[in-house]
């Protein structure tokens, strides 16, 4: 699933490649060559909205801004009409004709024009420094579980207006701590992308919490004020590491969880980390969950039955069928 850095490195082709440029034509039909090649998307372009009204609301207008909040971006068009807001949802993406594809885990786009399972496609042309620019940027999703929708006012309307705060803007650790109160497992309460925080999905949950020393089925209010410091740090530490190379995974550290959690599941044998610690998969709130148990073992404060509680419990905010919102 597209988490903040993948989300980010789209929002920053789209800023390089958009900005300024003026969408002269929109085409709404998937195209790519996929099994629903030719028709309107409307499980991906939401709210009943038909091809008609997207198009009218998005032909000659200019793109100002890229825009993201947590998971969500947002291209910011002039003149009075809605905003594009975009949600991934689990292999969605973002592709330019002729820019190099990102090569994000799991969800690849092929290099063909359009991409396969095109949902959306903006044409849009303008001059920037004086030479003229054609550009055509795609909405890419195989399994259709994100959305296209419109919204006049992005932040201060659902979604985006519920989300928690964004950790690469806003971020204090003492609003942070404040949601320490509960007995739902840390890395349920990171998912929840209403609370403590939002961006955070399950790679990066498991990444933050191996980077600070904390079981993810540790009750969040049986964390120290010192372990929810770490975690604060290490949340903060993923994602400017992440984004600083794109989402490129054969960028990030070689030392990280993410390269030896693909594939797994809870029961499956252990994989050493580079340092030789062993790595262990169980279920925490639903979510595969890798975690170092030598680095992470089982809190002392935490009783088993609490343990088996946290390998069942899915967070709210988690559940597919709410999926666009998060």
């Amino acid at each position: 699933m597209p988490e903040l850095p993948e989300v980010e490195a789209m929002r920053g082709l789209a800023g390089r490649h958009c900005v300024n440029l003026t969408i002269v034509s929109v085409l709404p039909l998937e195209t790519g060559g996929g099994p629903r090649d030719g028709k309107f998307d409307d499980k991906v372009i939401g709210e009943g909205m038909d091809e008609k009204r997207l198009v009218a609301a998005l032909v000659n207008r200019t793109v100002l801004a890229a825009r993201r909040r947590g998971k969500h971006m947002w291209l910011e068009l002039s003149g009075n009409g809605p905003h594009l807001l975009l949600h991934f949802g689990m292999t969605g993406s973002l592709a330019v004709d002729g820019v190099e594809r990102f090569k994000f885990q799991s969800f690849p786009v092929g290099e063909l024009w359009p991409p396969r399972f095109t949902k959306l496609q903006l044409h849009l042309e303008g001059a920037v420094e004086g030479a003229g620019v054609e550009t055509r940027l795609a909405f890419v999703d195989a399994r259709r579980l994100g959305h296209i929708l419109l919204r006049s006012n992005p932040t201060e309307e659902p979604p985006v207006s519920k989300l928690a705060a964004d950790p690469l803007v806003d971020f204090p650790v003492d609003a942070f701590a404040d949601f320490f109160r509960t007995s739902t497992p840390i890395k349920s309460l990171l998912l929840d992308q209403e609370r403590a925080v939002c961006g955070v999905g399950n790679w990066v949950a498991d990444e933050v919490l191996h980077m600070a020393g904390v079981h993810p089925a540790a009750p969040a209010k049986s964390l120290t004020q010192q372990e929810i410091a770490a975690v604060h740090e290490a949340v903060m530490q993923v994602l400017r590491k992440a984004t600083a190379v794109d989402a490129d995974s054969s960028r990030f550290p070689k030392n990280w969880l993410f390269h030896s959690r693909w594939g797994q599941g809870p029961g499956a044998a252990a994989i050493l980390l580079p340092n030789g610690s062993s790595v262990a998969f169980t279920a925490v709130g639903g979510r595969t969950t890798a975690y170092v148990p030598a680095r992470q073992p089982f809190p002392k404060r935490t009783s088993p039955e609490q343990l088996r509680k946290a390998a069942r419990k899915r967070p709210a905010s988690c559940k597919v069928a709410s999926a666009f919102s998060k």
